[in-house]
């Protein structure tokens, strides 16, 4: 660990919660406010989605979208120093024992995640049941010091971080290991990979269909991750099966996965991450 990770661990072991829940109304206030950050993305993501939403309702759900957006990143400062004990409290894993009995299977399982609530703590209160049986996704940072920050975090727990473009080898090689693959995916496709559109909030989506396809191919259990908030700076999660009912149709699967997703978000819609430009992309008539 080097000094900078030294320290850093240090200081926000020493920031208590409440000072984080406090910083995090100044900084929803300035975002939404002042610096207006996505303002327009987010409304017209919000009255797309809620077309028979008053304006109130849609004002009201923004405000509250800036507050939740803002706990989460503060929160997940606490990603180098929280501890095993801590992450499970505040991320409360519902039903954990569904691995033991899909460990007598001898079948991988996919976990579905969502940009919804604090997906990082999910994915740090799983690891701490799984440990190196966990293999997850994701993105490499542009910046080399917050990349390294994040690895470093996001490991903590003894979960195998995967580089996207390696994670479909990953899965196909741990397929007969009872390994668990973590993906949260549920943002838009990349522009060359527009190939299936399904209905999610009221409108066309395009959705990626690699979790499927990886599921198909290396004969994996498919679950979706459910989170819920709590209170403030506590949430529960649990994973439901997702192939049980799904068939061999094409995007099927997915489209019980959006699902689930578009029945959280109507439940809390402003824990998901109504900042990102989910519908940039179109369906070609």
């Amino acid at each position: 660990m080097s000094i900078f990770s030294k320290l850093l661990y240090y200081l926000t072991q020493l920031i208590p919660f409440w000072l984080v829940h406090l910083c995090a109304n100044i900084l929803a206030f300035v975002l939404q406010h002042v610096v207006k950050y996505r303002a327009a993305v987010v409304r017209q993501n919000l009255k797309n989605a809620f077309p028979t939403y008053t304006n109130a309702a849609l004002k009201e759900i923004e405000k509250k979208f800036y507050l939740n957006f803002c706990d989460v990143l503060l929160e997940n400062l606490k990603l180098n120093s929280i501890s095993k004990k801590t992450v499970r409290k505040r991320m409360k894993f519902l039903n954990p024992a569904v691995f033991s009995d899909l460990a007598e299977t001898g079948k991988g399982v996919m976990l579905i995640g969502a940009h919804y609530n604090n997906w990082e703590w999910m994915a740090l209160s799983l690891s701490t049941y799984l440990n190196e049986k966990m293999f997850s996704v994701y993105k490499p940072l542009n910046n080399k010091l917050s990349d390294r920050l994040m690895l470093n975090a996001r490991a903590r727990f003894g979960a195998n971080i995967i580089p996207m473009q390696q994670f479909p080898k990953v899965v196909l090689k741990n397929k007969n290991r009872g390994a668990v693959h973590l993906m949260v995916a549920d943002q838009s496709p990349h522009r060359s990979k527009l190939d299936f559109f399904s209905t999610f909030l009221n409108q066309d989506t395009p959705v990626f269909l690699g979790a499927e396809k990886l599921m198909k191919a290396a004969d994996l259990n498919l679950y979706f991750v459910e989170v819920h908030r709590v209170k403030r700076g506590f949430y529960e999660m649990k994973i439901v099966p997702l192939n049980e009912q799904s068939t061999n149709e094409k995007g099927q699967a997915t489209k019980m996965h959006l699902s689930h997703l578009e029945k959280m978000i109507i439940n809390q819609p402003e824990s998901w991450l109504w900042s990102h430009r989910r519908w940039k992309h179109s369906q070609k008539k």
